[in-house]
């Protein structure tokens, strides 16, 4: 087959590229915004109290829809939530409390947005705290530190008591603390345009 024969059958790899209307993937939109999230934890009844917050953290994060909507993204997702704690037990063994697939939903805005575009979006944890009550062991543990009587100890053969039964002691022993969570989402919206080939323009009017 000749030269002529191919510009006769209007090959693309012949003489430069083919002009005409092509679809491209094109960046309606991107944005970043945070997720402030204040989560109650209670301890269940099958564990025992709480005397000392070892660490707080958060794993598993990940989101799990993206929607577009008229000028919005709407992202939904979820983590877990695991506390390491010193017991209110006699021999201080270590345990642990999870809160798992907690949900959370963040509405970002984007304007230009509209139903139909595909969107992605990812989610990063910049922040994890605790809080708990002041009245309680795990406070001085937090914030100034504490110890049992110096008379209690295992050089004497002697066992020392759960927290809220040290003598002179009136704290109590954790059940509950609220732990601060934030999060970092960022959205992308994206759009097939048509695109024509050899005139430089773009239609103003996305596809999808």
């Amino acid at each position: 087959m000749d030269d002529k024969d191919l510009r006769a059958t209007g090959d693309p790899c012949t003489l430069g590229a083919q002009t005409g209307p092509i679809i491209v993937r094109q960046v309606i939109g991107e944005k970043m915004k945070q997720k402030v999230l204040d989560i109650h934890v209670v301890v269940p009844e099958r564990k025992p109290a709480i005397e000392q917050i070892i660490d707080v953290f958060v794993k598993e994060v990940e989101v799990t829809n993206v929607e577009v909507i008229t000028d919005k993204v709407i992202v939904r997702g979820e983590f877990e939530i695991k506390a390491i704690y010193v017991a209110c037990l006699p021999n201080q063994p270590v345990h642990a409390v999870e809160i798992k697939h907690y949900k959370w939903t963040l509405d970002i805005d984007m304007p230009g947005a509209r139903r139909g575009m595909d969107a992605d979006a990812s989610v990063m944890v910049e922040f994890v705290d605790y809080d708990v009550n002041d009245k309680t062991r795990a406070y001085k543990y937090k914030y100034g530190g504490h110890q049992h009587d110096d008379d209690c100890d295992d050089d004497n053969g002697e066992e020392c008591p759960p927290c809220n039964e040290v003598a002179g002691e009136t704290d109590e022993c954790l059940r509950e603390f609220d732990v601060s969570v934030v999060l970092k989402v960022t959205a992308k919206v994206m759009a097939d345009r048509e695109v024509t080939l050899g005139t430089g323009t773009l239609p103003v009017k996305p596809k999808g």
